[in-house]
Protein backbone atom coordinates (compact mmCIF):
# COMPACT_ATOMS: atom_id res chain seq x y z
CA UNK A 1 0.00 0.00 0.00
CA UNK A 2 1.35 2.90 -1.27
CA UNK A 3 1.97 6.19 1.23
CA UNK A 4 -0.39 9.31 0.16
CA UNK A 5 -2.76 6.83 -1.52
CA UNK A 6 -6.18 8.59 -2.04
CA UNK A 7 -7.96 4.90 -1.75
CA UNK A 8 -7.63 2.21 0.42
CA UNK A 9 -5.96 -0.62 -0.71
CA UNK A 10 -6.39 -4.08 0.42
CA UNK A 11 -4.90 -4.09 3.98
CA UNK A 12 -2.16 -6.66 5.71
CA UNK A 13 -1.65 -7.26 8.91
CA UNK A 14 0.49 -5.05 9.88
CA UNK A 15 -1.27 -2.53 8.37
CA UNK A 16 -4.20 -3.25 10.13
CA UNK A 17 -1.93 -3.13 13.61
CA UNK A 18 -0.66 0.26 12.85
CA UNK A 19 -4.14 1.45 12.17
CA UNK A 20 -5.51 0.02 15.46
CA UNK A 21 -2.21 1.44 17.03
CA UNK A 22 -3.40 4.63 15.34
CA UNK A 23 -6.93 4.52 17.03
CA UNK A 24 -5.40 3.96 20.30
CA UNK A 25 -2.95 6.50 20.26
CA UNK A 26 -5.75 9.30 19.54
CA UNK A 27 -7.92 7.52 22.30
CA UNK A 28 -5.22 8.51 24.57
CA UNK A 29 -4.57 11.41 23.81
CA UNK A 30 -8.09 12.46 23.88
CA UNK A 31 -8.23 10.81 27.44
CA UNK A 32 -5.31 13.07 28.40
CA UNK A 33 -7.15 16.12 27.00
CA UNK A 34 -10.34 15.50 29.10
CA UNK A 35 -8.47 14.79 32.20
CA UNK A 36 -6.42 18.32 31.88
CA UNK A 37 -9.57 20.12 31.18
CA UNK A 38 -11.32 21.25 34.18
CA UNK A 39 -15.49 19.48 34.19
CA UNK A 40 -16.57 22.84 35.84
CA UNK A 41 -14.67 25.15 33.41
CA UNK A 42 -16.07 23.22 30.37
CA UNK A 43 -19.40 23.88 31.99
CA UNK A 44 -19.55 26.82 32.89
CA UNK A 45 -18.33 27.74 28.88
CA UNK A 46 -21.10 25.44 27.76
CA UNK A 47 -23.81 26.93 30.02
CA UNK A 48 -22.44 30.89 28.77
CA UNK A 49 -22.32 29.65 25.37
CA UNK A 50 -26.32 28.26 25.78
CA UNK A 51 -27.31 31.37 27.06
CA UNK A 52 -26.08 33.38 25.16
CA UNK A 53 -27.66 31.36 22.00
CA UNK A 54 -30.73 31.17 23.52
CA UNK A 55 -31.01 35.07 24.05
CA UNK A 56 -29.97 35.83 20.50
CA UNK A 57 -32.29 33.57 19.34
CA UNK A 58 -35.18 34.46 21.48
CA UNK A 59 -34.50 38.52 20.81
CA UNK A 60 -34.71 37.64 17.03
CA UNK A 61 -38.03 35.94 17.67
CA UNK A 62 -39.36 39.09 19.48
CA UNK A 63 -37.84 40.80 16.79
CA UNK A 64 -39.91 39.42 13.91
CA UNK A 65 -43.58 40.12 13.56
CA UNK A 66 -46.22 37.13 14.21
CA UNK A 67 -48.19 38.74 11.90
CA UNK A 68 -48.62 36.48 8.88
CA UNK A 69 -47.14 37.91 5.58
CA UNK A 70 -50.73 36.77 3.60
CA UNK A 71 -51.43 35.30 0.22
CA UNK A 72 -48.91 37.72 -1.63
CA UNK A 73 -46.00 37.08 0.44
CA UNK A 74 -46.31 33.23 0.71
CA UNK A 75 -46.19 33.62 -3.37
CA UNK A 76 -43.41 35.25 -2.94
CA UNK A 77 -41.74 33.04 -0.66
CA UNK A 78 -42.42 30.72 -3.23
CA UNK A 79 -40.73 32.22 -6.22
CA UNK A 80 -38.62 34.37 -5.31
CA UNK A 81 -37.17 32.67 -1.98
CA UNK A 82 -35.66 29.61 -3.24
CA UNK A 83 -33.36 32.30 -5.40
CA UNK A 84 -32.21 33.56 -2.48
CA UNK A 85 -31.26 30.41 -0.69
CA UNK A 86 -29.37 29.27 -3.88
CA UNK A 87 -27.33 32.06 -3.69
CA UNK A 88 -26.32 31.04 -0.13
CA UNK A 89 -25.77 28.24 -0.67
CA UNK A 90 -23.75 29.13 -4.14
CA UNK A 91 -21.79 31.29 -1.41
CA UNK A 92 -21.38 28.64 1.50
CA UNK A 93 -19.78 26.75 -1.66
CA UNK A 94 -17.85 29.39 -2.54
CA UNK A 95 -16.15 29.92 1.01
CA UNK A 96 -15.61 26.30 1.28
CA UNK A 97 -13.68 25.95 -2.36
CA UNK A 98 -11.05 29.09 -1.18
CA UNK A 99 -11.13 27.52 2.17
CA UNK A 100 -9.93 24.13 0.14
CA UNK A 101 -7.49 26.39 -1.72
CA UNK A 102 -5.69 27.55 1.22
CA UNK A 103 -4.66 24.17 2.89
CA UNK A 104 -8.49 23.32 4.25
CA UNK A 105 -10.72 22.57 5.46
CA UNK A 106 -9.12 20.38 8.30
CA UNK A 107 -6.98 22.18 11.11
CA UNK A 108 -4.28 19.25 11.61
CA UNK A 109 -1.69 20.06 14.28
CA UNK A 110 2.49 19.49 13.70
CA UNK A 111 1.79 16.08 15.57
CA UNK A 112 -0.22 14.64 13.01
CA UNK A 113 1.61 16.27 10.27
CA UNK A 114 4.92 15.55 10.74
CA UNK A 115 4.80 11.85 12.81
CA UNK A 116 1.31 10.42 11.61
CA UNK A 117 0.69 11.82 7.49
CA UNK A 118 4.29 10.95 7.19
CA UNK A 119 3.87 7.60 8.60
CA UNK A 120 3.72 4.29 6.43
CA UNK A 121 -0.33 4.35 7.00
CA UNK A 122 -2.13 5.60 3.89
CA UNK A 123 -3.39 9.65 4.27
CA UNK A 124 -6.93 8.24 3.49
CA UNK A 125 -6.56 6.18 6.49
CA UNK A 126 -4.69 8.84 8.47
CA UNK A 127 -7.42 11.86 7.92
CA UNK A 128 -10.90 9.31 8.21
CA UNK A 129 -11.23 10.06 11.55
CA UNK A 130 -10.57 13.83 11.33
CA UNK A 131 -12.78 14.11 8.07
CA UNK A 132 -15.54 12.48 9.60
CA UNK A 133 -15.41 14.98 12.46
CA UNK A 134 -15.31 17.32 10.27
CA UNK A 135 -18.40 16.25 8.47
CA UNK A 136 -20.35 15.70 11.67
CA UNK A 137 -19.73 19.07 12.54
CA UNK A 138 -20.50 20.90 9.99
CA UNK A 139 -23.80 18.87 9.34
CA UNK A 140 -24.84 19.82 13.50
CA UNK A 141 -24.16 23.36 13.22
CA UNK A 142 -25.57 23.71 9.74
CA UNK A 143 -29.10 21.76 11.19
CA UNK A 144 -29.15 24.38 14.37
CA UNK A 145 -29.21 27.31 12.32
CA UNK A 146 -31.24 25.64 9.54
CA UNK A 147 -33.79 25.05 12.35
CA UNK A 148 -33.92 28.31 13.70
CA UNK A 149 -34.16 30.05 10.16
CA UNK A 150 -37.06 27.37 9.45
CA UNK A 151 -38.34 28.57 13.20
CA UNK A 152 -38.46 32.43 12.01
CA UNK A 153 -40.00 32.13 8.85
CA UNK A 154 -43.23 29.98 10.72
CA UNK A 155 -43.93 33.07 12.59
CA UNK A 156 -45.15 34.85 9.27
CA UNK A 157 -45.42 31.91 6.57
CA UNK A 158 -48.36 30.09 6.18
CA UNK A 159 -47.51 26.28 6.77
CA UNK A 160 -46.80 24.24 10.23
CA UNK A 161 -44.21 25.28 12.45
CA UNK A 162 -42.64 22.10 12.52
CA UNK A 163 -42.93 21.47 9.16
CA UNK A 164 -40.40 24.79 8.66
CA UNK A 165 -38.48 23.83 11.00
CA UNK A 166 -37.97 20.48 8.90
CA UNK A 167 -37.38 22.05 6.07
CA UNK A 168 -34.72 24.55 7.42
CA UNK A 169 -33.01 21.30 9.45
CA UNK A 170 -32.34 20.08 6.35
CA UNK A 171 -31.59 22.71 3.95
CA UNK A 172 -28.77 23.83 6.53
CA UNK A 173 -27.40 20.65 6.94
CA UNK A 174 -27.39 20.01 3.08
CA UNK A 175 -25.38 23.43 2.73
CA UNK A 176 -23.32 22.77 5.11
CA UNK A 177 -22.22 19.56 3.82
CA UNK A 178 -22.04 20.87 0.67
CA UNK A 179 -19.18 23.30 1.22
CA UNK A 180 -17.40 20.80 4.22
CA UNK A 181 -17.75 18.60 0.40
CA UNK A 182 -16.51 21.64 -1.76
CA UNK A 183 -13.80 22.24 0.45
CA UNK A 184 -12.28 18.52 0.12
CA UNK A 185 -12.54 18.86 -3.44
CA UNK A 186 -10.75 21.97 -3.90
CA UNK A 187 -7.85 20.86 -1.09
CA UNK A 188 -6.99 17.86 -3.20
CA UNK A 189 -6.85 19.53 -6.31
CA UNK A 190 -3.37 19.87 -8.15
CA UNK A 191 -4.54 22.95 -10.05
CA UNK A 192 -3.46 26.63 -9.65
CA UNK A 193 -5.31 28.47 -6.23
CA UNK A 194 -6.33 31.48 -8.47
CA UNK A 195 -7.82 29.26 -11.20
CA UNK A 196 -9.63 27.17 -8.21
CA UNK A 197 -10.82 30.24 -6.75
CA UNK A 198 -12.17 31.70 -9.89
CA UNK A 199 -14.23 28.82 -10.92
CA UNK A 200 -15.79 28.44 -7.23
CA UNK A 201 -17.36 32.04 -8.45
CA UNK A 202 -18.95 30.45 -11.06
CA UNK A 203 -22.27 28.97 -8.58
CA UNK A 204 -22.38 32.41 -7.00
CA UNK A 205 -22.24 34.32 -10.37
CA UNK A 206 -24.94 32.13 -11.62
CA UNK A 207 -27.03 32.29 -8.38
CA UNK A 208 -27.05 35.88 -8.86
CA UNK A 209 -28.18 35.65 -12.55
CA UNK A 210 -30.84 33.95 -11.81
CA UNK A 211 -31.73 35.93 -8.95
CA UNK A 212 -31.79 39.04 -11.43
CA UNK A 213 -33.67 37.42 -14.59
CA UNK A 214 -36.14 35.64 -12.11
CA UNK A 215 -35.02 32.38 -12.78
CA UNK A 216 -34.14 28.78 -11.25
CA UNK A 217 -31.40 27.62 -13.83
CA UNK A 218 -28.17 27.46 -11.47
CA UNK A 219 -27.42 24.19 -9.71
CA UNK A 220 -27.70 25.15 -6.01
CA UNK A 221 -31.61 25.97 -6.96
CA UNK A 222 -32.18 22.67 -5.22
CA UNK A 223 -31.28 24.03 -1.58
CA UNK A 224 -33.83 26.72 -1.90
CA UNK A 225 -36.91 24.45 -3.21
CA UNK A 226 -35.83 22.30 -0.05
CA UNK A 227 -36.10 25.48 2.22
CA UNK A 228 -39.84 26.34 1.15
CA UNK A 229 -41.04 22.46 1.32
CA UNK A 230 -43.24 23.99 4.21
CA UNK A 231 -45.17 25.84 1.32
CA UNK A 232 -44.68 24.07 -2.18
CA UNK A 233 -43.46 20.48 -2.02
CA UNK A 234 -41.43 20.09 -5.26
CA UNK A 235 -39.53 17.03 -6.28
CA UNK A 236 -36.68 18.33 -7.40
CA UNK A 237 -35.92 19.91 -4.35
CA UNK A 238 -34.21 16.77 -4.14
CA UNK A 239 -31.86 17.85 -6.13
CA UNK A 240 -30.05 19.80 -2.84
CA UNK A 241 -29.82 16.69 -0.41
CA UNK A 242 -28.54 14.70 -3.60
CA UNK A 243 -25.45 17.73 -4.66
CA UNK A 244 -24.57 17.95 -1.34
CA UNK A 245 -23.94 14.39 -0.51
CA UNK A 246 -22.35 14.11 -4.19
CA UNK A 247 -19.67 16.68 -3.29
CA UNK A 248 -19.16 15.17 -0.06
CA UNK A 249 -18.90 11.58 -1.09
CA UNK A 250 -16.43 12.83 -3.78
CA UNK A 251 -14.45 15.07 -1.61
CA UNK A 252 -14.56 11.69 1.55
CA UNK A 253 -13.06 9.53 -1.59
CA UNK A 254 -10.75 12.29 -2.72
CA UNK A 255 -9.20 12.67 0.87
CA UNK A 256 -6.16 10.86 0.29
CA UNK A 257 -4.73 13.41 -2.14
CA UNK A 258 -4.61 15.87 0.68
CA UNK A 259 -1.48 18.40 0.36
CA UNK A 260 0.91 18.31 2.87
CA UNK A 261 2.63 21.60 2.11
CA UNK A 262 -0.83 23.65 2.61
CA UNK A 263 -1.99 21.66 5.23
CA UNK A 264 1.27 22.69 6.85
CA UNK A 265 0.74 26.18 6.34
CA UNK A 266 -2.84 26.09 7.55
CA UNK A 267 -1.85 24.54 10.35
CA UNK A 268 0.59 26.89 12.07
CA UNK A 269 -1.30 29.53 11.42
CA UNK A 270 -4.62 27.83 12.68
CA UNK A 271 -2.91 27.52 15.81
CA UNK A 272 -2.00 31.54 15.80
CA UNK A 273 -5.35 32.53 14.84
CA UNK A 274 -6.92 30.26 17.99
CA UNK A 275 -4.50 31.75 21.21
CA UNK A 276 -5.54 35.58 19.25
CA UNK A 277 -8.89 34.83 19.73
CA UNK A 278 -8.97 33.67 22.73
CA UNK A 279 -6.55 37.11 23.63
CA UNK A 280 -9.57 38.85 22.01
CA UNK A 281 -7.08 40.55 19.32
CA UNK A 282 -8.89 42.01 16.38
CA UNK A 283 -5.94 43.14 14.85
CA UNK A 284 -4.12 39.96 15.26
CA UNK A 285 -6.53 38.07 13.76
CA UNK A 286 -7.37 40.03 10.65
CA UNK A 287 -3.16 39.81 9.53
CA UNK A 288 -3.45 35.96 10.46
CA UNK A 289 -6.54 35.63 8.46
CA UNK A 290 -5.19 37.29 5.58
CA UNK A 291 -1.65 35.12 5.85
CA UNK A 292 -3.88 32.27 5.61
CA UNK A 293 -5.73 33.75 2.00
CA UNK A 294 -2.21 34.38 1.21
CA UNK A 295 -3.72 38.09 0.79
CA UNK A 296 -0.92 41.07 0.24
CA UNK A 297 -0.88 44.43 -1.59
CA UNK A 298 -0.84 45.22 -5.11
CA UNK A 299 2.54 46.04 -6.42
CA UNK A 300 1.42 48.37 -8.44
CA UNK A 301 -1.57 50.41 -7.51
CA UNK A 302 -5.11 51.02 -8.84
CA UNK A 303 -4.17 54.40 -9.42
CA UNK A 304 -0.84 55.95 -9.13
CA UNK A 305 -1.10 59.25 -6.57
CA UNK A 306 2.08 61.51 -7.33
CA UNK A 307 4.31 62.58 -4.12
CA UNK A 308 4.68 66.13 -3.62
CA UNK A 309 2.34 68.61 -3.74
CA UNK A 310 0.27 71.18 -1.37
CA UNK A 311 -2.04 69.20 -0.95
CA UNK A 312 0.10 66.47 0.30
CA UNK A 313 2.29 69.33 2.64
CA UNK A 314 -0.69 70.01 4.57
CA UNK A 315 -2.72 66.47 4.60
CA UNK A 316 -0.37 63.52 4.49
CA UNK A 317 -1.85 61.29 6.60
CA UNK A 318 -4.81 61.31 3.99
CA UNK A 319 -2.21 60.61 1.20
CA UNK A 320 -1.16 58.10 2.76
CA UNK A 321 -4.30 56.17 3.24
CA UNK A 322 -5.13 57.03 -0.26
CA UNK A 323 -2.20 55.11 -1.16
CA UNK A 324 -3.06 52.57 0.60
CA UNK A 325 -6.56 51.97 -0.59
CA UNK A 326 -4.93 52.22 -4.16
CA UNK A 327 -3.11 48.55 -3.11
CA UNK A 328 -5.99 47.29 -2.03
CA UNK A 329 -5.90 43.32 -3.56
CA UNK A 330 -9.02 42.30 -5.95
CA UNK A 331 -9.84 39.68 -3.00
CA UNK A 332 -10.36 42.55 -0.45
CA UNK A 333 -12.17 45.17 -2.95
CA UNK A 334 -14.54 42.33 -3.65
CA UNK A 335 -14.82 41.19 -0.32
CA UNK A 336 -15.85 44.43 1.46
CA UNK A 337 -18.63 45.14 -1.90
CA UNK A 338 -20.03 41.82 -1.04
CA UNK A 339 -20.48 42.97 2.41
CA UNK A 340 -21.87 45.92 1.31
CA UNK A 341 -24.38 44.18 -0.78
CA UNK A 342 -25.24 42.18 2.23
CA UNK A 343 -26.07 44.35 4.65
CA UNK A 344 -27.94 46.12 1.66
CA UNK A 345 -30.07 43.41 1.17
CA UNK A 346 -30.80 43.07 4.62
CA UNK A 347 -31.44 46.76 5.10
CA UNK A 348 -34.27 46.91 2.26
CA UNK A 349 -35.71 43.10 3.66
CA UNK A 350 -35.51 44.98 7.14
CA UNK A 351 -37.16 47.87 6.03
CA UNK A 352 -40.46 44.96 4.79
CA UNK A 353 -40.80 44.52 7.78
CA UNK A 354 -38.33 41.56 8.99
CA UNK A 355 -36.82 43.86 11.49
CA UNK A 356 -34.17 41.11 12.95
CA UNK A 357 -32.20 41.37 9.59
CA UNK A 358 -30.78 44.63 11.24
CA UNK A 359 -28.00 42.27 12.85
CA UNK A 360 -27.19 41.90 9.65
CA UNK A 361 -26.24 45.06 8.40
CA UNK A 362 -24.78 45.64 11.89
CA UNK A 363 -22.03 42.87 11.45
CA UNK A 364 -21.66 43.04 7.99
CA UNK A 365 -21.09 47.27 8.59
CA UNK A 366 -18.50 46.26 10.84
CA UNK A 367 -16.09 43.55 9.13
CA UNK A 368 -16.05 46.22 5.99
CA UNK A 369 -14.73 49.07 9.08
CA UNK A 370 -12.46 46.51 10.46
CA UNK A 371 -11.50 46.43 6.77
CA UNK A 372 -11.72 50.32 5.56
CA UNK A 373 -9.33 51.34 8.99
CA UNK A 374 -6.34 49.19 8.04
CA UNK A 375 -4.22 52.01 7.31
CA UNK A 376 -5.12 53.02 11.19
CA UNK A 377 -3.70 49.36 12.30
CA UNK A 378 -0.37 49.16 9.87
CA UNK A 379 0.07 52.90 12.21
CA UNK A 380 -0.66 51.03 15.40
CA UNK A 381 1.59 48.18 14.50
CA UNK A 382 4.31 50.52 14.42
CA UNK A 383 4.24 52.51 17.70
CA UNK A 384 7.73 53.69 17.79
CA UNK A 385 7.57 55.55 14.34
CA UNK A 386 4.30 56.41 15.78
CA UNK A 387 6.06 58.87 18.45
CA UNK A 388 9.44 59.50 15.87
CA UNK A 389 6.40 61.86 13.53
CA UNK A 390 6.60 65.39 13.72
CA UNK A 391 3.18 65.43 14.04
CA UNK A 392 1.64 64.68 17.54
CA UNK A 393 0.57 60.80 17.57
CA UNK A 394 -3.32 62.25 18.25
CA UNK A 395 -3.28 64.21 15.13
CA UNK A 396 -2.31 61.67 13.13
CA UNK A 397 -5.05 58.75 14.49
CA UNK A 398 -7.67 61.55 14.01
CA UNK A 399 -6.28 61.74 10.43
CA UNK A 400 -6.33 57.92 9.73
CA UNK A 401 -9.94 57.77 11.33
CA UNK A 402 -11.46 60.70 9.04
CA UNK A 403 -9.82 59.18 6.06
CA UNK A 404 -11.53 55.80 7.00
CA UNK A 405 -14.53 57.72 7.43
CA UNK A 406 -14.73 59.15 3.82
CA UNK A 407 -14.33 55.56 2.55
CA UNK A 408 -17.15 53.88 4.83
CA UNK A 409 -19.40 56.31 3.61
CA UNK A 410 -18.76 54.99 0.47
CA UNK A 411 -19.42 52.08 1.09
CA UNK A 412 -22.79 52.84 3.05
CA UNK A 413 -23.74 54.89 -0.07
CA UNK A 414 -23.70 51.50 -1.92
CA UNK A 415 -25.55 50.13 1.14
CA UNK A 416 -28.37 52.50 0.88
CA UNK A 417 -28.69 51.78 -3.05
CA UNK A 418 -28.55 47.94 -2.67
CA UNK A 419 -31.42 48.65 -0.20
CA UNK A 420 -33.27 50.80 -2.11
CA UNK A 421 -33.16 48.57 -5.11
CA UNK A 422 -34.25 45.36 -2.87
CA UNK A 423 -37.31 47.48 -1.47
CA UNK A 424 -38.46 49.61 -4.23
CA UNK A 425 -39.16 52.02 -2.31
CA UNK A 426 -37.62 55.49 -2.48
CA UNK A 427 -38.08 56.53 1.06
CA UNK A 428 -35.55 53.98 2.28
CA UNK A 429 -33.03 55.89 0.07
CA UNK A 430 -33.92 59.41 1.80
CA UNK A 431 -33.37 57.38 4.94
CA UNK A 432 -29.87 56.06 4.12
CA UNK A 433 -28.89 59.41 2.75
CA UNK A 434 -29.50 61.13 6.40
CA UNK A 435 -28.36 58.28 8.14
CA UNK A 436 -24.74 57.99 6.22
CA UNK A 437 -22.27 60.53 7.64
CA UNK A 438 -23.30 59.12 11.15
CA UNK A 439 -23.60 55.27 10.27
CA UNK A 440 -20.00 55.60 8.63
CA UNK A 441 -18.58 57.52 11.63
CA UNK A 442 -20.24 55.30 14.08
CA UNK A 443 -18.49 51.97 11.68
CA UNK A 444 -15.20 53.51 11.90
CA UNK A 445 -15.18 53.97 15.72
CA UNK A 446 -15.80 51.18 16.18
CA UNK A 447 -13.46 49.62 14.07
CA UNK A 448 -11.14 51.41 15.98
CA UNK A 449 -12.06 50.52 19.27
CA UNK A 450 -11.48 46.90 18.55
CA UNK A 451 -8.28 47.15 16.29
CA UNK A 452 -7.02 49.68 19.23
CA UNK A 453 -6.45 47.65 22.44
CA UNK A 454 -6.75 50.04 25.78
CA UNK A 455 -4.84 48.41 28.48
CA UNK A 456 -5.48 49.44 32.11
CA UNK A 457 -3.09 47.88 34.28
CA UNK A 458 -3.94 49.70 37.42
CA UNK A 459 -7.23 48.56 37.22
CA UNK A 460 -7.95 45.48 39.41
CA UNK A 461 -10.97 43.90 38.23
CA UNK A 462 -13.08 41.42 40.52
CA UNK A 463 -12.62 37.75 38.54
CA UNK A 464 -17.12 37.74 38.98
CA UNK A 465 -16.90 41.13 36.80
CA UNK A 466 -13.85 39.86 34.16
CA UNK A 467 -16.72 37.79 32.14
CA UNK A 468 -18.89 40.26 31.47
CA UNK A 469 -16.35 43.14 30.82
CA UNK A 470 -14.90 41.29 28.11
CA UNK A 471 -17.96 40.17 27.07
CA UNK A 472 -19.08 44.15 26.59
CA UNK A 473 -15.53 44.67 24.97
CA UNK A 474 -16.50 42.17 22.24
CA UNK A 475 -19.82 43.16 22.11
CA UNK A 476 -19.75 46.75 22.23
CA UNK A 477 -18.52 47.80 18.61
CA UNK A 478 -20.70 45.86 16.45
CA UNK A 479 -23.65 47.11 18.75
CA UNK A 480 -22.32 50.58 18.15
CA UNK A 481 -21.81 49.54 14.61
CA UNK A 482 -25.82 48.66 14.30
CA UNK A 483 -26.76 51.93 15.79
CA UNK A 484 -25.65 53.31 12.95
CA UNK A 485 -29.17 51.75 10.55
CA UNK A 486 -31.71 52.27 13.46
CA UNK A 487 -32.33 55.75 11.82
CA UNK A 488 -33.60 53.39 8.82
CA UNK A 489 -35.79 51.74 11.25
CA UNK A 490 -37.27 54.42 12.81
CA UNK A 491 -37.72 56.00 9.16
CA UNK A 492 -39.43 52.87 8.64
CA UNK A 493 -41.77 53.05 11.24
CA UNK A 494 -42.98 56.56 10.95
CA UNK A 495 -44.11 55.85 7.15
CA UNK A 496 -46.47 52.64 8.17
CA UNK A 497 -46.93 55.16 10.78
CA UNK A 498 -48.12 58.01 8.50
CA UNK A 499 -46.05 60.27 10.59
CA UNK A 500 -43.67 62.48 9.02
CA UNK A 501 -40.28 61.19 8.31
CA UNK A 502 -37.62 63.79 8.20
CA UNK A 503 -37.49 65.21 11.77
CA UNK A 504 -37.25 61.84 13.38
CA UNK A 505 -35.18 60.18 11.34
CA UNK A 506 -32.57 63.11 11.29
CA UNK A 507 -32.99 63.32 15.38
CA UNK A 508 -32.22 59.50 15.84
CA UNK A 509 -28.93 60.59 13.04
CA UNK A 510 -27.91 63.13 15.63
CA UNK A 511 -28.15 61.45 18.56
CA UNK A 512 -25.93 58.48 16.61
CA UNK A 513 -23.53 60.80 15.41
CA UNK A 514 -23.04 61.96 18.86
CA UNK A 515 -22.40 58.75 20.19
CA UNK A 516 -20.33 57.74 17.03
CA UNK A 517 -18.18 61.38 17.82
CA UNK A 518 -17.66 60.55 21.42
CA UNK A 519 -16.20 56.70 20.40
CA UNK A 520 -14.01 58.44 18.09
CA UNK A 521 -12.51 61.07 20.49
CA UNK A 522 -11.75 58.18 23.06
CA UNK A 523 -10.28 56.56 20.50
CA UNK A 524 -7.77 60.50 19.82
CA UNK A 525 -7.33 61.34 23.68
CA UNK A 526 -7.60 58.14 25.34
CA UNK A 527 -3.61 57.60 25.61
CA UNK A 528 -3.22 61.14 26.82
CA UNK A 529 -5.64 60.90 29.12
CA UNK A 530 -3.63 57.78 30.32
CA UNK A 531 -0.49 60.05 30.16
CA UNK A 532 -1.42 62.80 32.27
CA UNK A 533 -3.31 60.50 34.72
CA UNK A 534 -0.09 58.52 35.17
CA UNK A 535 1.98 62.02 35.88
CA UNK A 536 -0.46 63.39 38.38
CA UNK A 537 -0.78 59.83 40.46
CA UNK A 538 3.29 60.33 40.65
CA UNK A 539 3.01 63.68 41.49
CA UNK A 540 4.69 64.69 38.17
CA UNK A 541 2.54 67.44 37.49
CA UNK A 542 0.55 67.69 34.14
CA UNK A 543 2.54 66.55 31.07
CA UNK A 544 3.29 69.96 28.63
Amino acid sequence: MSRGSGSDAPTSDSARSAELALTRLRADRRSRNRRDTDPFDAFYRIYVGGLIGLFLFYLALGLVDDVTVGAAGNQWAITVGPRWVALVAAVVITIGVRSGANGGPLAIDDLELHHVLLSPLARSVVLRYPARQLLVAATGMGALFGAAAGELASRRLAGTQIDWVLSGLLTGSAIAVAGVGAAFLAAVSRRRRGLVIAISLVPTVWAVFDLARGTTTSPTTGFGDLAVWALDARPRALAGPVVAVSLAAAGWIRRGHLSIERAHHRSQLVAQIRFALAQQDIRSLLLLRRQLAFETPRARPWVTIRAGGRFEDRFPVTIRDARSYARWPLGRILRVGGLAVIAGISLGAMWQGTTALIAVVGVALYLAAIEVIEPLSQELDHPAMLELTPIAPGRVILGHILSAIVAMTAVWIVVGTVATAAALDWRIGVASAIAVVPAATAAVAAGGLSIKRFESPALVVPAEVEGPRMLFRLLWPPMLTLAGAVPVVIARDAVASGAPVFAPTALTAMLVGVVAVAAVAWIRFRDEFAVAAAAQAQGQGRPT
